[in-house]
């Protein structure tokens, strides 16, 4: 004998030995049908929503890259700028 988790055409309504005639059996399968495009939705949304993500972490994608470049600018030009300031100050006040 097969339970309601081996026989997807039953489901808390039918009792697994019960004989099901040809219109329950149609009715099981309407409401498998029904709960395939609830499920086919369902992926579909989600797939919507991770391709709008891998959008997203694209453009952070880029904006991490933009500031990487704008970090190392300033870093170059402080590191610059002190060693300017650096020699400019032991010229002026020799020791």
């Amino acid at each position: 004998m097969l339970n309601s988790q081996h026989h997807p055409a039953l489901n808390g309504r039918e009792q697994e030995d019960s004989d099901m005639d040809v219109p329950e059996y149609f009715r099981a399968i309407g409401r498998l049908e029904a709960q395939v495009q609830a499920l086919t939705t369902a992926v579909t949304e989600l797939k919507n929503k991770v391709d709008g993500m891998d959008a997203k972490l694209a453009d952070l994608d880029r904006l991490a890259s933009r500031w990487k470049g704008g970090f190392a600018v300033i870093l170059m030009l402080g590191a610059i700028t002190g060693f300017v300031l650096d020699n400019v100050l032991r010229w002026i006040s020799p020791r």
